[in-house]
């Protein structure tokens, strides 16, 4: 149902950013995206090259390619504020505002209602939006402990959400999926969990993989590597067909991943690292298998153990549909 409510959208990462789209569009909002047009991945020049050559070698300065970069964004984020409409927001929404220019948020200010930021990574790599605050109506973080960190910042605590609707009726082809970065601390904590399972003799089928250029440890021959990331979508297709998702946690924070809210979206089970979801109203010991990757005594009757539903109304809490409520206003957090 369409709203009157006008929402300025501004999100850097565009990948993540066309899912966000596609479910405000759904909740009947009237859409603006700052980012329309494709943000090209800066590559140096011949020119420039020879500059970064030139500062690395005779002046020891080694940050030419980030400034390059961030100058290269800052076009882009000129160019796209030169085409937005001339109009006034409801709402300016904007997701990892520590990665927008602060000129692009001064002028967004300026042309809405109500400024809200979502930060879906720790401040421990994010702090930079505290230097933004004066801009913002709200703040909302996913990591409880950044709320506690910054009393003085009055941060809003809010999960990550699952976008589109629960489905429980794809069957399951794969027992254990992992799509991810690779690091070396994964690619460890990857073989210790394969070679558990076939040391006691496990037979299961699994797609577990890592992107990087190269690697320079020895993969598990049930790991796969990648050159190129999947796709948010792609990843999508494979964890409605999976039976467990493994989940690492980020050593900079104790914030849940996507995966956990795709996880209960789709009647999926987790193995993960993060500790923190025990707090959560939606842990269920049968359903989230909390391990440092070591010590993996108990994993064999987990795997086991048939899934634990959830109630309707706790799942329906970790929708879209009830975040950006939550975002804007309409309803209060009560969640965790």
């Amino acid at each position: 149902m369409k709203t009157s409510k006008k929402i300025l959208f501004i999100y850097k990462n565009q990948t993540l950013s066309k899912v966000f789209e596609e479910n405000l569009y759904k909740e009947g909002y009237d859409l603006e995206i700052l980012f329309k047009e494709q943000f090209k991945q800066f590559r140096l020049t011949f020119l420039q090259k020879i500059i970064n050559i030139i500062c690395r070698v005779f002046f020891k300065v080694n940050n030419y390619p980030i400034k390059a970069d961030e100058d290269n964004f800052k076009n882009f984020c000129k160019k796209s504020l030169k085409n937005l409409p001339q109009k006034k927001f409801d709402y300016c929404l904007i997701i990892r505002g520590d990665l927008i220019p602060e000129f692009v948020i001064n002028h967004a200010r300026s042309i809405s209602n109500k400024m809200v930021d979502f930060q879906l990574d720790g401040l421990s790599v994010s702090s930079k939006i505290l230097d933004y605050q004066k801009y913002f109506d709200r703040i909302f973080v996913f990591d409880p402990e950044d709320v506690k960190k910054y009393p003085e910042a009055a941060l809003h605590f809010l999960p990550n959400c699952y976008f589109g609707e629960p489905d429980f009726s794809i069957p399951s082809e794969i027992d254990l999926l992992y799509i991810g970065q690779y690091l070396d601390e994964r690619n460890v904590q990857l073989k210790n969990l394969h070679q558990y399972l076939e040391e006691h003799q496990l037979s299961y089928t699994s797609h577990t993989s890592l992107y990087r250029g190269r690697c320079f440890e020895p993969l598990h021959p049930k790991v796969l590597q990648h050159k190129t990331s999947t796709s948010y979508e792609g990843n999508l297709d494979f964890v409605k067909k999976s039976k467990i998702i493994i989940d690492f946690k980020r050593k900079e924070h104790n914030g849940l991943s996507l995966r956990f809210f795709e996880a209960m979206q789709y009647g999926k089970k987790i193995i993960t690292d993060n500790v923190s979801v025990k707090n959560y109203e939606f842990y269920h010991p049968n359903n989230i298998f909390v391990t440092d990757f070591v010590h993996l005594d108990g994993i064999l009757e987990f795997i086991q153990k048939p899934y634990h539903p959830l109630p309707e109304t706790l799942i329906e809490q970790y929708g879209f549909k009830n975040w950006i409520k939550v975002i804007l206003g309409k309803s209060t957090n009560n969640k965790k």
